[in-house]
């Protein structure tokens, strides 16, 4: 998110050429160890249904957006004393253990039972607090 918004604010290119780099060795690596397995098909946990595979990462962006950057970003601003991003810490793990405790969490047989309503209801929650919460402009 910080390197997106690096290049079209800043024209500054220097962390997304750390992604880059990221991307470009881990593929190198798999295709070594023979890991490499383009598309949602043979993945570990992961199922075809694209269009919850899809609204279950656009409520990923919207929540990470609203909370300021990505889980990573929240790990190490929690870990130098920020307590907000401690707070989302603690709101993964929770809502990691009731996702996989109360069938929300997805399967390679598919979403889970529960799983594209909570995608839903969450999405509606994350755009009311998105636009209740906007500071106003006088």
């Amino acid at each position: 998110m910080g390197s997106i918004r690096d290049i079209i604010l800043a024209k500054d290119f220097h962390l997304v050429s750390g992604v880059l780099a990221l991307v470009v060795f881990a593929t190198i690596f798999n295709l070594i160890y023979g890991q490499f397995k383009p598309g949602f098909q043979a993945q570990p946990i992961a199922h075809t249904v694209h269009l919850w595979n899809f609204m279950g990462m656009v409520l990923s962006g919207l929540a990470f957006a609203l909370a300021g950057g990505c889980p990573g970003r929240q790990l190490i601003l929690s870990g130098e004393g920020d307590s907000d991003a401690a707070v989302f810490v603690m709101g993964m793990i929770v809502g990691a253990g009731i996702s996989h405790n109360f069938l929300l969490a997805s399967s390679p047989a598919g979403p889970g039972a529960f799983g594209p309503a909570a995608v839903i209801i969450g999405i509606i929650f994350c755009l009311i607090i998105g636009f209740t919460m906007r500071e106003k402009v006088n």
